[in-house]
């Protein structure tokens, strides 16, 4: 058996408003990326992944109740796939923990993203987000 990390339940009606704050945070995203300056690199990257986070929590959630509360953010992958089962997409779930992956580096490494870096992961929770919409539609 998968270890799913730390969790707590949640009503699943809250899954919208996780969901509302995910589409926030894109839109947040994709506002950095328009003024297109580059020192906005790490921002962007940033606010895209607790994005992605937040559409994450929507789904698990939305499905099993479940929120990830671990301290390790890559987990929430893990919670995903438990959560969802075999309606989990394996392309999604890679993505998702690629998008995740790169919270270390972009927060607390000291490591400078550039505008095009940002914009990678912005565009793969862009991705993400369109599947994750249809997820939560698939389990009104």
């Amino acid at each position: 058996m998968v270890s799913i990390g730390k969790s707590k339940r949640e009503e699943r009606t809250r899954a919208a408003r996780y969901h509302e704050i995910g589409q926030a945070l894109l839109q947040t995203a994709g506002d950095l990326d328009a003024l297109a300056d580059p020192r906005y690199g790490n921002a962007l990257a940033i606010i895209a992944i607790h994005a992605a986070i937040a559409f994450t929590d929507a789904l698990t959630v939305k499905y099993r109740e479940l929120k990830s509360t671990d301290g390790d953010h890559t987990r929430a992958a893990d919670l995903l796939v438990h959560a969802m089962g075999h309606r989990a997409d394996a392309d999604q779930v890679r993505r998702l923990r690629g998008i995740l992956s790169a919270k270390s580096s972009a927060s607390y490494s000291g490591n400078f993203y550039t505008l095009a870096d940002g914009v990678r992961v912005l565009t793969e929770t862009r991705i993400y987000a369109q599947w994750s919409a249809e997820m939560l539609q698939e389990r009104l």
